[in-house]
């Protein structure tokens, strides 16, 4: 296997294991208004690293707190109605879910070991993730309510990024290559297998392509393949997590551009074709957001001295600040519906 490092991952902004909660939680009004963002936020005092799920509207107004203490970004349910994250309230890294009115909070992992990264099925019914807990790296799935918990991989390699494919029957996961399973763990099948390292998959809206990273050209760069595992296609020679816009025209990632120096936000057509730079900032730009009906895109940014969230069009027009508050506000996620 190619030993050369692989680019940071995009995933949920996790922090320092180390504060347990303090405080309740504060409920937020509820209505489940189209138009709506998630975000972490320290802005009621807590530290960087274990700050709170608030809520706002699309257009920056109507912010409350849904929940205190939490490292990890929420993750929306398929309809909207309910939100998963990981938070360290309880000593360790665990799987919680919440109504998305902040109500009905629930520690759905609950074991003393490091369980991240929380995926929900396209019907909402279940949701996947990846834990230590069996001493190395494993892709579980369990019940929304925590039970039915079953090892899928089950190896002593270490597997992580579990997506489901749209239609529900299968989940692709990164280990090493980009491998592809049934949603019961049954017919394992390596879509990659190439030496170089693969990672990252993300399904198209339709489930008949994957996208992934790769460095398998001697550099890192983004590729697509059906959903097979043939037809693999390179995209662009500038690499970062891929995010498949709603109707699967494009493909939006974040990438470390000068060397590590600059993070910005750049767009690319499924065929490879007009890539962009969205963002051109010296500021990081990062943990963007499709808006469901694909015409924007929600990230964070330090441009202004701190992290806040803001909103552009699909083309990096009608750039706009939604948080505007001394405190660092950062990955957003977009209500589905």
């Amino acid at each position: 296997m190619n030993t050369q490092q692989m680019p940071q991952r995009f995933v949920p902004f996790v922090g320092v294991l180390l504060l347990a909660a303090c405080g309740s939680d504060t409920m937020a009004p509820g209505g489940a208004a189209a138009g709506q963002i998630a975000f972490l936020s320290n802005r009621d005092g807590t530290t960087l690293g274990n700050s709170g799920i608030y809520l706002m509207n699309a257009d920056g107004t109507g912010v409350s707190r849904l929940t205190n203490i939490t490292s990890g970004g929420p993750v929306w349910s398929p309809d909207g109605t309910k939100i998963a994250f990981v938070s360290t309230r309880d000593g360790n890294a665990e799987i919680y879910s919440m109504n998305a009115d902040g109500t009905g909070l629930a520690n759905l992992t609950n074991n003393p070991a490091q369980d991240f990264q929380p995926a929900w099925s396209p019907d909402g019914r279940k949701i996947a993730f990846d834990s230590d807990r069996d001493g190395n790296q494993e892709v579980y799935v369990m019940n929304v309510d925590g039970t039915g918990l079953v090892n899928l991989t089950n190896n002593p390699a270490n597997e992580s990024d579990p997506v489901w494919s749209p239609d529900g029957t299968k989940i692709a996961f990164t280990s090493g290559e980009v491998y592809v399973m049934n949603a019961d763990g049954t017919g394992l099948v390596n879509l990659t297998n190439n030496p170089a390292l693969d990672a990252s998959p993300a399904w198209s809206p339709d489930g008949t392509k994957i996208a992934f990273q790769s460095n398998r050209d001697g550099n890192w760069g983004l590729y697509a393949m059906n959903a097979d595992g043939t037809g693999v296609t390179r995209l662009s020679n500038i690499v970062g997590s891929p995010v498949w816009s709603p109707d699967g025209a494009k493909i939006a990632f974040q990438h470390y551009d000068d060397g590590g120096n600059r993070e910005e936000i750049y767009v690319v057509n499924a065929d490879g074709s007009d890539l962009r730079d969205l963002t051109n900032n010296p500021a990081p730009d990062r943990r963007l957001a499709w808006s469901p009906d694909g015409t924007k895109i929600v990230f964070d940014s330090d441009r202004d001295g701190n992290a806040e969230i803001y909103v552009m069009n699909a083309d990096g027009s009608g750039l706009r600040n939604l948080t505007n508050n001394p405190a660092s506000d950062f990955a957003p996620a977009w209500r589905p519906r």
